[in-house]
């Protein structure tokens, strides 16, 4: 998150799909793939931001056959992912990782593989910038609000509240979860583990560079050095931005108010 949205290319196959956890390096492995595949990677975090409003509304239309319960739901879901992810090389973060299954389904000749962190380390990370319980309630209503004014930020928390209802409340929060916690991690692995065939899963430390990533995609080590980008502070970052567009926004919309206001009285008088 935080880096440009990536411009899709028609003439652009999938060749991986990135199916780690938000938080494990999804920014950096984003940016080594751009390099090595050379075309557009879909990283969810920055293209949910970047790509438009039409594009944020197709991902909470998608989410709404979610949880798949008849094929009507599948059908639709799988041709969502197709339209939405078309034209990129690969893909990574969420959302995408919440349709690991059915993006093995439609690419198959797809490398997927899963970046992996310290739980520990990786909970630390989120912990650090998300609120927790009536506190993210009262945050999420302000930045409702906040971001009202501004296309497609304005379908953020309905984004959000899809999600919830939807696969990703399915898979993280079945439990009594109402937010971010601390097995997340593990329950995001297990599902990986359960619906990617043993033999196609490929699990990869983007602390570990070049090497191993090359290998798995069996190309060669570039002669650049290996991208690194904090994915904490980029969200900090995208996020500030936002609010602060949003304040402007609404800034904005009080002085013309008041001038018209101010207009209306002058000419009463």
């Amino acid at each position: 998150m935080g880096q440009e949205a990536s411009k899709p290319d028609p003439n652009a196959k999938l060749q991986v799909i990135g199916c780690g956890m938000s938080r494990t390096g999804t920014a950096s492995f984003s940016e080594a793939l751009k390099i090595l595949l050379g075309g557009p990677v879909y990283h969810g975090g920055s293209q949910i931001v970047g790509a438009g409003e039409q594009h944020l509304r197709d991902w909470i239309e998608l989410h709404k056959h979610t949880p798949i319960q008849y094929e009507a739901d599948r059908k639709a879901a799988l041709e969502g992912l197709k339209s939405i992810l078309g034209g990129y090389t690969a893909t990574t973060d969420l959302p995408p990782i919440l349709f690991t299954e059915e993006l093995v389904e439609l690419f198959p000749d797809a490398h997927v593989i899963c970046t992996v962190r310290d739980p520990e380390d990786w909970w630390n990370s989120v912990r650090a910038i998300t609120a927790r319980t009536d506190t993210e309630e009262r945050d999420e209503n302000i930045l409702r609000f906040v971001l009202a004014l501004l296309p497609t930020m304005r379908y953020w928390y309905a984004f959000n509240v899809a999600l919830k209802q939807g696969r990703m409340g399915e898979l993280y929060y079945s439990s009594g979860h109402k937010h971010p916690h601390p097995g997340q991690y593990q329950q995001h692995m297990e599902y990986v583990t359960r619906v990617v065939p043993r033999e196609r899963l490929k699990f990869y430390d983007v602390k570990d560079g070049w090497g191993p990533l090359c290998k798995i995609l069996g190309v060669e080590v570039p002669d650049v050095p290996f991208p690194r980008v904090n994915d904490a502070k980029a969200t900090e970052q995208i996020v500030m931005t936002q609010v602060r567009r949003g304040l402007i926004a609404w800034a904005c919309l009080g002085l013309s108010v008041g001038l018209l206001a101010f207009i209306g009285i002058r000419r009463w008088k």
